[in-house]
Order: structure tokens, then sequence, then C-alpha cells
């Protein structure tokens, strides 16, 4: 007879092949917590009920974990559990009438932001000394610059994702494709990191494997990626400190501010399966949507009034920020670089090609 724990194995198994690993460790960590609930006993589908999993909720409660945290464990056991449902599992319940009793939604949290005063601030700091936080630095203005791009999604974008000064690709977390045209101030920050010439795959010099070695090297470049902008909070000296998704919900809060409409700003940043994206269900091109993008990067290098409006890369230059980013030579960026992935080699010994 097929146990809950022997199934969910395989089903964890079923998306590490799919390469799925992000979903496979989710599913891991769920099970287990709940096996630690349950006991080391070979529970069968037959005695798993709505009871016990409003029982386990009740127990994770008492130990003071957190709503979402719990909704998390609850939608992926749901995920697992329904598959055995599909598949014919004898004596498998459907999903809907497991966790029925228990909470699988999102509790509102804080979502931190900054102002495009502080992103200007963070763009004109000389870090000529830290170039390993002079690129995290370029990571978060990157990310903000493409329109809030998660770090995970630019982690791993590839080569062939960049087409005609646009750059398409599928989220992670929910597979939608988005297209996003490469401003003037994201174009120089690929510029000096895209390496044309290795035989990796991916844009930038982050990782160099692909499969579950390439999602390990992920993983260790996400901590010291949030280490480093966690220091460049210090030298900004903000009360809140800077993680990989303030770029994002900054980009989301700036262009609520300047007019951008909500479902511009949802479609913009892949929110599909969001409440906000189906209330506003239109659908906008990529030339508004790419106005938009221009609209929000020009809240942190808004030029001088004083100044004539003048076309091309000469006017970008006199906006000064060009000089703020060039923060080392192409030699040093490989020298350093390589400080920036591997003084983490203790953690997932994380691997990078450089220029």
């Amino acid at each position: 007879m097929t146990t809950i724990y022997t199934f969910a194995q395989s089903a964890i198994e079923e998306a590490q092949n799919a390469g799925r690993y992000g979903t496979a460790n989710l599913y891991t960590s769920a099970i287990k917590s709940f096996r630690k609930f349950t006991g080391d006993i070979p529970l069968t589908f037959k005695e798993l009920t709505p009871g016990l999993i409003k029982k386990y909720e009740e127990s994770l409660l008492q130990k003071g974990r957190r709503h979402n945290t719990i909704s998390a464990y609850m939608r992926m056991l749901r995920s697992i559990f329904n598959q055995a449902y599909v598949q014919g599992i004898p004596d498998a319940t459907s999903a809907d009438e497991l966790f029925r009793f228990v909470f699988t939604g999102y509790e509102p949290t804080t979502k931190r932001a900054i102002s495009p005063a502080l992103i200007r601030r963070l763009s004109q700091l000389k870090l000529e000394q830290h170039p390993h936080l002079c690129f995290s630095r370029d990571l978060f203005l990157l990310s903000f610059y493409l329109r809030g791009i998660p770090f995970v999604d630019l982690v791993y974008l590839r080569k062939t994702d960049m087409r005609h000064n646009t750059i398409y690709y599928y989220r992670h977390k929910t597979r939608q494709q988005l297209s996003v045209y490469i401003e003037p101030y994201a174009a120089d920050i690929l510029r000096r990191y895209t390496n044309k010439h290795s035989q990796s795959p991916y844009l930038l010099p982050i990782l160099s494997s692909t499969g579950s070695e390439g999602y390990r090297q992920y993983k260790s470049a996400l901590r010291l990626y949030n280490q480093h902008l966690h220091q460049l909070s210090k030298m900004l000296h903000l009360n809140v400190p800077l993680t990989s998704y303030v770029a994002r919900h900054s980009w989301a809060t700036t262009a609520k501010e300047e007019g951008v409409a909500i479902a511009m700003i949802s479609e913009g940043l892949g929110h599909s399966s969001e409440k906000v994206t189906n209330v506003y269900l239109a659908s906008f091109n990529n030339n508004a949507m790419s106005k938009a993008n221009r609209k929000v990067i020009s809240t942190i290098h808004a030029k001088k009034k004083k100044r004539k409006k003048e076309k091309g890369f000469s006017a970008k230059k006199r906006n000064g920020i060009s000089r703020f980013f060039v923060c080392m030579s192409v030699t040093s960026v490989t020298c350093y670089f390589n400080m920036f992935l591997f003084e983490s080699r203790s953690d997932d010994n994380v691997r990078a090609n450089l220029f």
C-alpha cells in the first residue's frame, strides 16, 4: 500500500527531474514538517483526513509559526496530495476536501520600498574600493530598470533571451512570459557585465552550471547578494536594510506615485495570477509598457531643468550617472568578481564565468 511519504518522495523526484528545483525544495520542507508532526509512521491516504490537517495547522500555530509560513506548507502539501488524487491513488481525497478547514491564502505583509531619492543616492555611491559591493549595487539597479525583475529571473537570464534590445523571459514563480525593453541605463550595466565570449549560456556572470548545481549556485549567490545589500544599507544609513525584493517593490511604488495605471503595473510585474490583475484585465502593448518603465526610471535620473533636452548618448553622459557606475576596469572586474562569488565558497562553492 502506498504511504503518503513514499508518494511525496516520488513527487519530489519528479519535480527535480523536470528541473523545478525550487518546487522540489519546498515539497521537501513541507513533508519534513508534516512528518515531524505525525511521527515516523507509515501514514496511508486513508488515514489522511481534513481533521488531521487541521490539527497539524493548530500545532504549527502553537509553535509560533507565522500564518504565511503555515500557509506555504499547506499549499505544498495540497499540491502533492492533489497529484495523488488525480493519479487515482487508492483512498486519496481531493485537495479541496482535505484542506477545507485550514488557511491556504496569503496574509498581507509590509512591502519594503525606497524612494527615488534613495535609489539615486545608491547609484551615486563611490564604490571603487569595493568592487563586490559595486556589482551588487548594479544588480539592484538593473532589477529596478528592468521593471522590478526578481533576482532569480535576473540570474537565470540567458544570452538568447536578449533580442532586438528587448529581454524575453519566463518568470520562475508563475511561468508567465514577459518582455522588457532595455532602457539606456539598463543597457549600460548589461554592457559592463555581459560576457559574450564565455561558453556559459547565462547573460550575467553569476552561474557557471545548469541543473541542480546551477540551483545551488543561485541560492549561494542570493545569500551573498543580500549580505552585500545589507552593507550598502549601512552606507546609506537606512533604518530598514535593502533586500533583493526591495528593487521590485520600489519600482511598483514609484510607478503608482507617477500615475501609472494599476493594471499596467500588475502586467509589468507579471502578476497575472494576483487579484489586482484579475480586476484589471486590460492588455497593454509593449510600447506603452516601455513608456511606463521609462517614466519610472526618469524619476531617478531626472535632467536639470536649466539644460536643454538633447538626444543621444551625450545627454546621458552629462547626467553624470555613467561615471558613478564605472567602478572598475574590465581587468579588475575579473579579479574582484571572483571575490564576490568565491568569498562564500564555504556556502555552496558558487562559481562564475567572467569577461
